[in-house]
């Protein structure tokens, strides 16, 4: 009866501990700042579900006819417990979920590089990483994670999922992959590599027009930050494009502290509990900026990015351009246990200083522009030759890359066909290749070189930034 017990005991210390580390913006596990709860109120009456718990397990013991692990039900009965709650960002973290979790909140750890987060009970691509593994093998912000490694994720908690995901670097993956408007599952390998949170980029794009990205609010990224607009002032800058686009999220206090040079002094972020009490407002203490600001969103703009968009917003310090974001305003806390494990709730939503509800709902840009699938497209990373009856998604990057330049036809086929050889036969006519029809390297270099000058004269969204700043 030992592992029996420590299932009633785990429970009780479930229901009554009060010590939290508040979070905010997971996905694949994003942001600590330190806090505590208020101490717990008055709890129903758990005897009888404590004790049904125990009735449940003694008929296990006395009567299953097949051999069974009782450290297997005990995980199995801490994940339910939770996950019946019907919240995506609730779960239970065994000792190797909280480890996996504090590893992607550091700066580098190994693994595919894209942030995910469940949807609809399915483990789901948010947005794959810059220049990640994920992003390179062609992962979409929607995918969904529907096999890692053969073994099928239906039921599996993110976290189980993210552990079979990631492993050591120069290691490979294979998933299985559903996409929006396709029946069939894709198949795509991926090598794992070293994943950096490298989180701000930044250049001068013409005159004292600065552009500065930030893929993620991760450790450190507020100092990256400083450091971009330091150099950017240096060199003349007097207005900023602000790029949010796709980054799902990360430190509460980093967005804060990035907050304080774009966000004028008063509020920047609040956050109430279940009783609509607030119980914490963050500010800025900037008096002057001296640069004016557009903001770039999108429908992969998550968390933080949605606190750092409606702040500028509500206080009429930016103007937001793209798309109406994720609509992640909740907060989680992770509630730590004397045996490693933990649990993630929601104990809080967060509001912009005007009062707007974030959660379900995003924060609307000022001026709303469609971006066109190939802006967002990734591009191809050659893994080796590929012809006729090749399979995989390789091949339908391929064919929408061939088809976004003028080559191919409107598909998204995931075998190489007489169609795709013609195709690709005349690409390679026109750049000065050999007319072969199979995909080798001299060829993957030219196509990607062409599609990323293609990209970036199909981002609507950043033409429109720098026309507003033209007009205005």
């Amino acid at each position: 009866m030992k592992n029996k017990n420590t299932i009633i005991i785990f429970l009780v210390v479930l229901l009554f501990t009060n010590v939290a580390f508040y979070a905010l913006g997971y996905s694949s596990g994003q942001g600590t700042i330190v806090e505590s709860l208020p101490p717990v109120g008055e709890v129903v009456d758990r005897d009888e579900f404590l004790d049904k718990i125990l009735e449940i397990s003694g008929v296990i013991d006395d009567h299953y006819f097949n051999d069974y692990d009782w450290d297997t039900i005990q995980e199995g009965v801490y994940r339910e417990l939770i996950s019946s709650l019907g919240d995506p960002y609730s779960e239970y973290l065994s000792p190797k979920d909280l480890e996996n979790l504090q590893i992607s909140s550091g700066r580098s750890y190994g693994g595919i590089g894209v942030e995910v987060t469940m949807n609809n009970g399915r483990v789901t691509v948010v947005t794959p990483m810059e220049g990640s593994p994920g992003q390179s093998a062609g992962l979409l912000p929607g995918d969904m994670i529907v096999e890692v490694d053969g073994t099928n994720t239906e039921g599996m908690s993110l976290s189980e999922v993210v552990d079979l995901i990631r492993g050591e670097p120069d290691t490979e993956v294979n998933l299985g992959i559903l996409r929006e408007g396709r029946q069939d599952v894709l198949k795509v390998s991926i090598v794992r590599g070293v994943i950096t949170s490298t989180a701000v980029e930044w250049d001068m794009l013409q005159g004292k027009l600065g552009y500065l990205r930030i893929t993620r609010f991760a450790e450190g990224a507020d100092q990256e930050f400083v450091t971009a607009l330091t150099q950017l002032r240096n060199e003349g800058m007097e207005e900023l494009i602000i790029d949010l686009r796709g980054n799902p999220g990360g430190y509460l206090h980093i967005v804060v502290n990035i907050a304080q040079y774009l966000v004028p002094a008063g509020d920047v972020v609040y956050m109430e509990d279940k009783n609509g009490v607030r119980v914490r407002t963050f500010g800025s203490q900037l008096e002057e900026r001296g640069f004016d600001v557009v903001v770039l969103i999108d429908e992969n703009s998550a968390s933080a990015s949605e606190i750092l968009a409606g702040a500028l917003k509500d206080r009429d310090a930016g103007t937001l351009i793209g798309k109406n974001t994720f609509g992640k305003g909740s907060v989680q806390s992770i509630l730590d246990f004397d045996d490693g494990s933990a649990v993630k709730l929601t104990i809080q939503k967060y509001f912009s200083p005007r009062g707007n509800v974030i959660d379900g709902v995003g924060v609307a840009p000022d001026i709303e522009i469609e971006q066109p699938e190939a802006a967002n497209f990734p591009s191809y990373s050659y893994k080796g030759r590929l012809e006729v009856g090749s399979t995989g998604l390789d091949v339908v990057i391929i064919n929408r890359i061939l088809y976004f330049l003028g080559f191919g036809e409107d598909t998204d086929d995931s075998t190489f066909t007489e169609s795709t050889k013609q195709a690709l036969g005349k690409f390679q006519s026109a750049n000065g290749l050999a007319p072969t029809g199979f995909m080798d390297a001299n060829t993957a270099e030219k196509l990607n070189e062409k599609f990323t000058a293609h990209k970036k004269d199909n981002d609507m969204q950043l033409k429109e930034a720098i026309d507003f700043f033209k007009r205005n």
